[in-house]
């Protein structure tokens, strides 16, 4: 309608914005029930005052081996309480929702239908 009044139906209205959400714990590949054994006995070792070392030459001694195949050092059993509890962070970890940019955007219809 040209020149003319407009009806409420001849305008839409939208509202745009922006919606960022971040979910970490979705993309985790579980543990298997193998390390998280060795995790468990570890940790249970340093629990009784065992330091690193201690705990991969009783793993060694016990036919026990690497998720890899390797025989434990100092630096294995370190290495697998270090990641765990990272992993552990990063998985629980909660990131708020962000909304941007918020526009209220008006179509006139009557505008287009000429």
């Amino acid at each position: 309608m040209l020149g003319g009044k407009s009806s409420p139906n001849d305008v839409d209205a939208y509202l745009c914005f922006h919606l960022k959400l971040r979910a970490s714990h979705l993309l985790v590949a579980p543990y298997s029930d193998y390390q998280e054994f060795l995790y468990q006995t570890i940790s249970k070792h340093l629990e009784m005052g065992w330091n690193y070392q201690q705990s991969a030459d009783w793993l060694n001694d016990n036919g026990y081996t690497t998720p890899r195949g390797k025989r434990f050092g100092n630096a294995h059993t370190h290495s697998i309480v270090k990641k765990k509890n990272i992993r552990e962070v990063r998985i629980t970890k909660f990131y708020e929702p962000e909304l941007t940019d918020f526009q209220l955007r008006f179509v006139d219809k009557t505008i287009l239908n000429q």
